[in-house]
């Protein structure tokens, strides 16, 4: 009875002495941990023109237009062939300050919605968030309606776009 209550007095000291470096006799073989350096993902912003992807005024997938479309495969051709891995494309619509707040933000939302349909329905599968800005991050600060709408548009057309950020591990280039 005395011996076995100073092995479970002991044992645990025998146990702790196992989980330093020094190995003992006693102790169970450690299994060699090899230290994996961080994942380092990139960043990229890649920036679409909204006049360029859509007609005016409109987000929808039949309103893409060609150069659009096309400006959105040379992203696919760069993501499926620069990257190693893709954590995430966080897309978000912008718009100028034409029109509601309100609507802003629902037309910068529908064409971010458009471009993730796009991406999903030529092979990117991986996280794609929406959100929009509506316009509240403009580019111009200088644009007035004195020349009249038409002018003013033309002007606005910088703060209609599309973000695209592209969170990944791209391709070494080795020389």
């Amino acid at each position: 009875m005395k011996t076995n209550y100073i092995v479970l007095l002991l044992a645990p000291l025998f146990l702790t002495a196992c989980a330093g470096n020094v190995s003992h006799r006693w102790c169970p073989p450690q299994e060699m941990l090899v230290e994996q350096p961080p994942v380092a993902y990139e960043t990229e912003t890649i920036q679409l023109s909204a006049d360029t992807l859509f007609k005016f005024d409109k987000a929808g997938i039949n309103d893409l237009l060609p150069k659009g479309k096309s400006e959105l495969d040379d992203v696919i051709v760069k993501l499926k062939n620069n990257y190693v891995t893709v954590k995430q494309i966080d897309i978000t619509g912008h718009t100028d300050r034409l029109g509601s707040e309100q609507y802003n933000l629902k037309l910068g939302m529908e064409r971010a919605e458009t471009i993730r349909n796009y991406l999903i329905n030529n092979g990117i599968n991986t996280v794609l968030t929406v959100s929009s800005q509506g316009e509240s991050q403009p580019i111009t600060t200088s644009c007035t309606d004195k020349n009249g709408r038409e002018a003013l548009k033309a002007c606005l057309q910088p703060d209609r776009r599309v973000n695209l950020e592209i969170i990944g591990i791209k391709v070494t280039q080795t020389k």
